[in-house]
């Protein structure tokens, strides 16, 4: 024992000797106070594409867990129906601009023969609205062939982005109509986390907007935006909040559950750089100087902020520590 005690001096002593530059002086620092919430990872561009018009499923392109890019063919329907529309459009309108034409030579011819006092105000008056009502005719006709085309191009169903399918409704073969919900899926491209504030601390939250997402490895995100929705649910007590995340993290998933660092307030706290801790079975320990003695002392430790970490108990200020502990 008495060997142990020696070894202990001189190990302490050659630390003293050797750390002049190694200390650090505690004193009482402004600190965040957080609270932490769970929080789930979802997908900004999430959507259920539909048929926008009557038809019978002839292909399909892709389907569940397939990545798509961003105007690529998920599906077709038969079109038969379609472009014999179209078709009967673009005649009628041919028709009606013809008699339009004619109308407007019968109109002018007219008009020259009143300016000679030759024919009645009543003959020019009824040759105008015979004009005027064949021009709408033809404005009408050429408004039928834009719908038609745009019914014949919904039997085409592109991806409106970048994404995964992640649902399918519909086989090859089946009738669909307007409203028919067809595929599902969303995109990896801009991803936010929701998490539930309480209420008890929805006014601390809102004075100053804070959030940090702590992934399943400890990797901490600052999140970019926040919004807190204006109300709360009723069986929580809670509000819905979205925070938005940064798009270069390769790591995150839809549906992947993190944890939410949500700012409370300040405080003044004992902040010591992590390098001063030292842990030892169930004990955490930093070696003090104390009357020119290196000597361990149990404390106990607080949450992390960035490479420092808070102590509850166990110093106070202005006492010195070593910083490379190990």
């Amino acid at each position: 024992m008495k060997l142990f005690n020696l070894s202990l001096l001189l190990f302490a002593n050659v630390l003293l000797a050797q750390s002049n530059q190694q200390w650090h002086m505690t004193k009482l620092e402004t600190v965040n106070l957080y609270r932490q919430l769970n929080g789930e990872i979802e997908a900004v561009n999430k959507a259920t594409v539909s048929a926008q018009t009557s038809g019978r499923v002839e292909k399909l392109y892709y389907d569940v867990d397939d990545f798509v890019a961003k105007g690529s063919i998920l599906v077709e329907f038969t079109n038969t129906e379609q472009k014999s529309i179209l078709n009967q459009a673009q005649a009628n309108a041919s028709a009606a601009k013809i008699a339009f034409n004619q109308a407007e030579i019968d109109y002018h011819r007219i008009k020259d023969v009143y300016a000679k006092k030759l024919v009645a105000k009543s003959q020019l008056d009824q040759s105008l609205s015979n004009r005027n009502a064949l021009q709408a005719k033809s404005i009408a006709a050429e408004s039928a062939i834009i719908a038609a085309k745009k019914q014949l191009e919904y039997t085409v169903i592109r991806a409106p982005y970048d994404g995964i399918l992640t649902n399918r409704y519909v086989e090859v073969g089946e009738v669909v109509n307007p409203g028919t919900a067809i595929m599902e899926g969303l995109s990896l491209s801009q991803l936010r986390v929701i998490t539930h504030i309480p209420e008890k601390i929805i006014h601390q939250v809102k004075t100053n907007p804070t959030a940090t997402i702590i992934l399943n490895d400890g990797t901490e995100i600052i999140a970019k935006n926040i919004t807190i929705f204006p109300y709360a649910d009723k069986t929580t007590r809670t509000f819905k909040t979205r925070l938005d995340l940064d798009l270069t993290n390769t790591q995150l998933f839809p549906g992947m559950t993190v944890k939410v660092k949500i700012k409370v307030g300040e405080s003044t706290r004992i902040l010591v750089p992590i390098s001063t801790i030292v842990t030892r079975s169930e004990l955490t320990l930093v070696y003090v100087l104390q009357d020119e003695k290196i000597i361990p002392r149990q404390v106990k430790t607080g949450s992390r902020q960035g490479k420092r970490i808070e102590i509850i108990s166990g110093l106070d200020i202005n006492e010195k520590i070593i910083i490379s502990a190990l």
